[in-house]
């Protein structure tokens, strides 16, 4: 038996696993707020994390009225999920880093990238051009992310010295990164 928990996103309709859309809530006043966890108890929608998704939400946010039972105000609906999803990419990301499933380092990115077991490649904001078309070639069709961090912050934020570049690798908290940094690639 499957446990995968399947919601369908009330503005696409597609049907996807929870951990795969971002749910809804709508307090009293009918402010809509993410509940990026899902753990707040009460009724929820459940979108698709997406600019485009979100946008049309705050355009037209009777979308929401029927499931969330009520009037509904969505301004500031995308910065929210933004916000909270740039947490959570900050948060794994780190739990990555300590469970040792980042390469960094000229050499070290470069072979990682031969690798199999490389998932995907983040680059500093700041990263030289040149560096950052020639590690996207080695990456193939894996997912690259350019991150809203530059070289000193990147290394910081794993608890290293200034790095242009990291390799996801596998393994469990590589999963969590990577469910965050698709969901970061689609809210640009």
């Amino acid at each position: 038996m499957s446990s995968v928990v399947e919601r369908r996103c009330v503005v696409t309709r597609e049907r996807g696993d929870r951990s795969g859309l971002v749910r809804l809530v709508r307090a009293p006043d009918g402010q809509v707020f993410c509940d990026y966890r899902g753990k707040l108890a009460g009724r929820g929608a459940w979108v698709t994390p997406s600019t485009e998704v979100l946008l049309k939400l705050e355009k037209a946010p009777g979308i929401l009225y029927r499931p969330l039972q009520g009037k509904c105000k969505t301004e500031g609906l995308l910065e929210q999920v933004r916000a909270a999803n740039w947490k959570a990419v900050l948060g794994t990301l780190g739990l990555a880093a300590k469970a040792g499933l980042l390469v960094g380092g000229k050499d070290g990115v470069r072979a990682a990238l031969g690798n199999p077991n490389a998932k995907a490649l983040l680059l500093a904001e700041d990263a030289s051009p040149r560096l950052v078309k020639d590690l996207a070639v080695r990456a193939g069709d894996r997912l690259v992310v350019q991150m809203p961090l530059d070289t000193e912050r990147l290394g910081a934020q794993i608890g290293k010295g200034p790095r242009a570049a990291l390799v996801v690798t596998s393994g469990r908290p590589a999963r969590a990164l990577l469910d965050e940094l698709h969901r970061l690639h689609s809210l640009r």
